[in-house]
């Protein structure tokens, strides 16, 4: 698990995103439930930006580091998808997550981070997370 939170790819991030640190927004953990258990590494932030930038930042970077994209960017964007998913050969697959604030009260039982508190305008929220069987190896997207 601390090789999965160790990838370096998850320190990318948008300048000026700021990283929301501490449970449950980041770190790895083992995720158990009735379709069987995996492991999960995330990083989650608080963007002043918008979702297209986020998307058009990962496209760049995540592309330089090794991991492409699972299908077609502008096409899912457009389409309205909120997850979106790369791929790397060798590694487990890394996924970018857009959320609502409404959708981090529901899954999370929680609110946001207080923008001023942070230091940044928080209109985009987003998780940038990997991925792997108990036994290291990757999950595709």
């Amino acid at each position: 698990m601390a090789e999965l939170d160790q990838l370096p790819a998850l320190e990318l991030r948008p300048k000026g995103a700021v990283s929301i640190a501490g449970d449950p927004w980041a770190g790895a953990r083992c995720v158990d439930d009735t379709g069987g258990a995996w492991l999960t590494a995330t990083r989650f932030y608080a963007y002043g930006g918008t979702r297209k930038e986020v998307l058009e930042y990962y496209r760049r970077e995540a592309a330089a580091a090794g991991w492409h994209p699972a299908g077609n960017l502008d096409t899912a964007f457009g389409a309205g998808f909120v997850v979106f998913c790369f791929q790397s050969a060798d590694r487990p697959s890394i996924t970018l997550d857009f959320a609502s604030p409404e959708q981090l009260r529901e899954y999370y039982g929680t609110e946001p981070h207080p923008a001023s508190l942070l230091g940044v305008d928080a209109r985009t929220w987003f998780s940038w997370s990997t991925e792997a069987m108990p036994d290291g190896s990757g999950i595709s997207c």
